[in-house]
């Protein structure tokens, strides 16, 4: 993949902050200290509004999957973890980047990259869940994270190829057959004896 970056625009008048513009990849330029200028409406990519509809749903279903998990009332992760990453997947902005150094938040607030970051040190509060949920909550969230990067560095490419195999991970991951949802149970079929297997 090849990085464009373009010259800085030209200065604007003294005592004016520099106006943001549109990039070569249709993003927010801005300049250093962030002006807030308006800038002007970008055209869309191709397949934006689709696939930035599945990254929505997407968000929703690993959500309410979050929500689900068999942890302790008012959990931190079932709040506003949950909240956190069906925020992010239904903000995501590919206008929402530096054209110079394709460095953006690609929509999602900073409160909401705060809550994603902060499961690492929420590990203890995952002890209830099998290793299957956590491994599945891990991925949920590192995927979360990664989208809006990956959107803001080349959202082409990302519109068009990786986010929707980036939903099926998060699809996978959740178990949408209810794999991560549920533990796998024993047979209760019976032992050799013919008696009952207790159930986990």
């Amino acid at each position: 993949m090849t990085i464009h970056y373009l010259s800085p625009s030209a200065s604007a008048e003294p005592g004016e902050p520099e106006p943001v513009s549109l990039g070569l990849f249709g993003c927010v330029h801005r300049d250093p200290l962030g002006s807030a200028a308006e800038a002007e409406e970008r055209e869309p990519w191709p397949g934006e509004e689709e696939a930035l509809a599945q990254a929505a749903a997407t968000g929703r279903r690993a959500a309410n999957w979050i929500r689900s998990l068999p942890l302790p009332a008012g959990a931190w992760i079932c709040g506003p973890l949950a909240d956190a990453v069906d925020e992010a997947m239904s903000t995501l902005d590919p206008g929402d980047c530096d054209d110079v150094d394709r460095y953006g938040q690609g929509g999602v607030s900073e409160s909401a990259r705060e809550r994603l970051a902060g499961l690492i040190y929420h590990a203890a509060d995952m002890a209830p869940l099998t290793g299957q949920q956590r491994v599945a909550l891990f991925a949920v969230v590192h995927a979360v994270q990664g989208i809006p990067k990956a959107l803001t560095n080349d959202p082409g490419t990302v519109i068009e190829r990786d986010l929707p195999v980036l939903c099926a991970i998060i699809d996978s991951a959740i178990g949408t057959d209810g794999a991560a949802i549920t533990p796998p149970r024993r047979p209760t079929t019976g032992l050799r004896t013919g008696g009952p297997c207790a159930e986990s």
